[in-house]
């Protein structure tokens, strides 16, 4: 597990460890979250990326989407929907 401070670092992290699921806030510094949804997916195409956003972020979400985010999860977060969004992005593996 990796935890980074901006988006900048964020895709120099997915680069180094790989993770099996990149859990990415759409509000970062250096680069939101849009930018680093297409540095990760061309580095890596099957990669499984939640997006956390707020409700008025919905057109950004929707590009996020549209570039390779796998699901989002809105704020404030919940246990239980993390829990729905892994689930259901773990199924998709079968």
């Amino acid at each position: 597990m990796a935890e980074a401070v901006d988006g900048a670092e964020a895709v120099d992290f997915y680069k180094q460890h790989n993770p099996e699921i990149l859990l990415l806030d759409l509000a970062m510094p250096k680069k939101d979250g849009l930018e680093v949804v297409h540095d990760v997916t061309a580095f890596d195409s099957n990669t499984k990326i939640i997006l956390v956003t707020t409700g008025d972020d919905q057109k950004i979400t929707n590009q996020c989407l549209s570039s390779g985010t796998t699901s989002y999860i809105s704020k404030p977060l919940d246990f239980n929907s993390v829990l729905k969004v892994l689930s259901n992005i773990s199924g998709n593996d079968n």
